[in-house]
C-alpha cells in the first residue's frame, strides 16, 4: 500500500509538472516568454511526459494480466471439478466391481459349503458300512453270482460318487478361496477410490478457495492502477474503470472472433468414428491445400544498357500442378433425441453447480449433458473428458442442437478437457459452469475450445 500511495503521489506530481509544461505552450506553438520558467524546467517537464507516459503503459500491461489472471483462476476451478467427477466415476466403478465380487464370493462358498455337506454325508455312511470288511460280507452272503455282480456294481458306484463328491468338494474350495481374494481385493480398492474421491474433492474446494483469492487480489490490485491511471491522466476514477471495462471486453471479443474464425474455418474429419485413447481428435484431418507461389514478373529489358554479366538468364520454373483438394467429409445425420436432451436440460435450469453432481439436485458439467442425454435416449461416459473420446467429431460449422461442445487446455488432446456444454442453436449453450454459477444458457463461446464438437 505505502508502494502504491508513492507511485500514486509520483503520478500525481508528475501530471502537474506536465500541466505546466502544457500551460508554457499556447495553442499556436510560440513559446511564452516567462521568467521564473528556467530552461531546467522544461527539460524536466519533459522527462516528466516521458516518465508519465511510461508508467501508464506499465500499467496497462498489468491491468491485461490481471485479466489473464482471473480467467486462469477460473480454468484451474473448472480442472479441480473435472478432477473430482474422474474421482467419483472410479469410485462408482470400484463400488461395483467389489459388489459383484462378493456376490461372487458368497455363491462360491455356498456351493463349497453345499460340496462339503455331501462328502461328509458319504464319509459318515462309508463309516457305517465298515469300510472294506463290510464290502466282502457284502459279496460272500450274496445268493448266486447274478447278486455278487449287482452288489459289486453297487458298491463300485458310492466309490465313484464318492470321488466325484471329493473333486467338487475340493474344485468348490479352490473357487471360493480365488472369489474371496478377489472380492477383498474389489473392497480395498474401492476404499481407495474413496480415498481418491475425498481428496480430489479437497482439492477442489482448495482450489476454489485459491481461485477466489487469486481473483480478489487482482481485483484489488486493478483498482490500484485504475486510481493511478486517474491521477496520471487527471482523470476521475469512473472515467478510468469505464475506459478498462471497456478494454477488457473488446480483447476478449477479439479472442472470441480469432477462436471463432480458426474453428469454424478448421475442416471436417476425415471420418466420423469417435476418438480412441488419449487424443482428442481420434481422426485424420484433411491435410491443408498449399497455394502455388505467386509468378514474379521478370525485369523490364533495357534496349540501351547491355546486360552488366553475360550469365543466360535461369531456366522458368513449370508452374506446379493444381493441388487437389480432398472431399469433406459428410457429417453425420442429427442426433435422434436432441429435442428431448435439451428440454430435460433446460428444466434444471437455476440448480446449483455441485462437485460430481448428477442429480437431482445440483449438477456439474458433465453429470448435466450426461442427464440430458439419458433422457434422450443416449448413454453418455461420465467425465467431459471421456465424453469427448465417446462422442462422433464435427466440425464446429456443423453444430446443431444437441450437439456437445468440449474445451481443453490443448485442443488436440482429449486429457486436457475440463469442461463440456450442449448447444442448443442460436448461437447458445446451455451448461453447469462452475462452483458458485448456476445451470445457465449462455453464448456459444470459441475460445479455448478443442479441435472438434462432439454429436452423440
Amino acid at each position: 500500500m505505502v508502494r502504491t500511495n508513492t507511485r500514486a503521489r509520483a503520478a500525481r506530481g508528475a501530471a502537474a509538472v506536465v500541466t505546466a509544461a502544457v500551460l508554457l505552450v499556447p495553442a499556436g506553438g510560440a513559446a511564452v516568454a516567462d521568467p521564473d520558467v528556467s530552461d531546467q524546467d522544461v527539460r524536466d517537464a519533459r522527462r516528466a511526459v516521458t516518465s508519465a507516459s511510461g508508467a501508464v503503459a506499465q500499467m496497462e500491461v498489468r491491468l491485461a494480466e490481471l485479466s489473464t489472471q482471473a480467467e486462469t483462476a477460473e480454468i484451474a476451478v473448472q480442472q479441480a471439478g473435472e478432477e473430482y467427477a474422474r474421482a467419483q466415476a472410479d469410485l462408482a466403478a470400484a463400488q461395483q466391481d467389489a459388489q459383484r465380487a462378493a456376490e461372487q464370493a458368497a455363491t462360491a462358498a455356498e456351493q463349497f459349503e453345499s460340496a462339503r455337506a455331501t462328502l461328509v454325508a458319504i464319509a459318515r455312511e462309508a463309516a457305517r458300512s465298515g469300510g472294506s470288511m463290510d464290502t466282502l460280507q457284502a459279496l460272500l452272503s450274496a445268493d448266486g453270482f447274478q447278486d455278487v455282480v449287482e452288489r459289486s456294481e453297487a458298491l463300485s458306484h458310492v466309490s465313484t460318487k464318492a470321488d466325484q463328491a471329493v473333486q467338487r468338494y475340493l474344485a468348490a474350495e479352490q473357487v471360493a478361496t480365488t472369489l474371496q481374494a478377489t472380492a477383498d481385493a474389489a473392497a480395498a480398492t474401492q476404499a481407495e477410490a474413496a480415498t481418491q474421491a475425498e481428496s480430489a474433492l479437497a482439492a477442489a474446494g482448495d482450489a476454489q478457495d485459491a481461485a477466489q483469492a487469486a481473483v480478489a487480489s487482482a481485483q484489488t490490485e486493478r483498482q490500484g492502477l485504475i486510481v493511478q491511471l486517474a491521477a496520471a491522466r487527471a482523470t476521475s476514477t469512473e472515467v478510468e474503470q469505464a475506459r478498462q471495462d471497456q478494454v477488457d471486453a473488446e480483447r476478449r471479443q477479439r479472442a472470441e472472433a480469432a477462436a471463432q474464425a480458426a474453428r469454424t474455418a478448421t475442416p471436417p474429419p476425415a471420418t466420423g468414428t469417435p476418438a480412441a485413447g488419449g487424443t482428442g481428435a481420434g481422426t485424420t484431418t484433411p491435410p491443408a491445400t498449399s497455394t502455388p507461389p505467386a509468378t514474379s514478373t521478370p525485369p523490364a529489358t533495357s534496349t540501351s544498357t547491355p546486360p552488366a554479366t553475360s550469365t543466360p538468364p535461369a531456366t522458368p520454373t513449370p508452374p506446379p500442378a493444381k493441388p487437389v483438394t480432398p472431399p469433406a467429409a459428410t457429417p453425420p445425420p442429427a442426433a435422434s433425441g436432441a429435442q428431448t436432451a435439451i428440454d430435460w436440460a433446460k428444466a434444471r435450469l437455476g440448480l446449483p453447480y455441485l462437485w460430481g453432481g448428477t442429480g437431482p439436485n445440483g449438477y456439474d458439467c458433465s453429470g448435466l449433458t450426461q442427464g440430458a442425454w439419458r433422457a434422450g435416449g443416449k448413454a453418455l461416459n461420465r467425465t467431459s473428458r471421456d465424453q469427448y473420446r465417446q462422442v462422433t467429431k464435427i466440425a464446429y460449422a456443423d453444430l446443431q442442437p444437441g450437439d456437445l461442445v468440449f474445451w481443453g487446455t490443448n485442443q488436440n488432446d482429449a486429457s486436457s478437457v475440463y469442461h463440456v456444454a450442449m448447444y442448443i442453436g442460436g448461437g447458445q449453450i446451455i451448461e453447469a459452469p462452475s462452483e458458485g454459477k448456476p445451470v445457465r444458457i449462455a453464448a456459444m463461446r470459441y475460445a479455448n475450445t478443442m479441435a472438434y464438437a462432439g454429436r452423440v
